[in-house]
């Protein structure tokens, strides 16, 4: 038979062992916590527009070229080649425009000289406005611009692709639409048809 002290004794080593397991500090060791990643660095800031209003005066574009500012490019060569085709348009310069353009553009043009009526169109000009410019990326393969021609009483729209060409921008004339407004900047709606 045992004794009652082996009694007495296992209630207290039990309480010693079950309080030891609260204890903090006493038992099994929590693992460390993972380490945490840090957070992704910031998105480069988007492009800034350039200042068309800069470059209009150090092209020397005809005084008839409207570019509004919120119409300007992240890029400076896309937005000069639209301004040097602007300007061309503008001045009826037809060799400006011909070593502008390519494919069916180019004889197009030709087509419109040689019968007199690039010199008749370009000579009502008022403005050249460009009212859309789709060139989301600095140095794009080819770009999208649209331009209202102003005449007296008429604006129409003239649209064109732009193509990164040996590093130069060449145009390929677009359909332009038959939708037409009084002015030129009635056209900023963005929309042609």
């Amino acid at each position: 038979m045992r004794s009652n002290s082996y009694w007495t004794i296992l209630p207290l080593s039990l309480a010693l062992v079950a309080g030891t397991a609260i204890l903090p500090g006493c038992g099994e060791k929590k693992p460390p916590p993972k380490p945490v990643a840090p957070p992704p660095p910031p998105p480069p800031p988007a492009p800034k527009q350039i200042d068309v209003g800069t470059l209009l005066q150090t092209s020397k574009a005809d005084k008839r070229v409207q570019f509004p500012q919120e119409k300007a490019p992240v890029d400076d060569t896309v937005a000069l080649a639209v301004i040097n085709l602007a300007s061309a348009i503008a001045k009826g310069d037809s060799k400006a425009m011909g070593g502008m353009m390519i494919n069916v553009g180019k004889d197009v043009l030709d087509q419109l000289v040689a019968s007199g009526q690039w010199d008749e169109s370009t000579s009502k000009i008022e403005a050249v406005r460009v009212v859309e410019l789709i060139a989301p990326t600095a140095k794009p393969e080819s770009f999208n611009v649209s331009f209202a021609v102003q005449e007296p009483g008429v604006a129409y729209l003239v649209r064109f692709i732009g193509t990164l060409d040996n590093g130069r921008y060449v145009f390929t004339g677009m359909p332009g639409g038959r939708k037409t407004h009084a002015r030129a900047n009635q056209f900023d709606d963005g929309i042609f048809d």
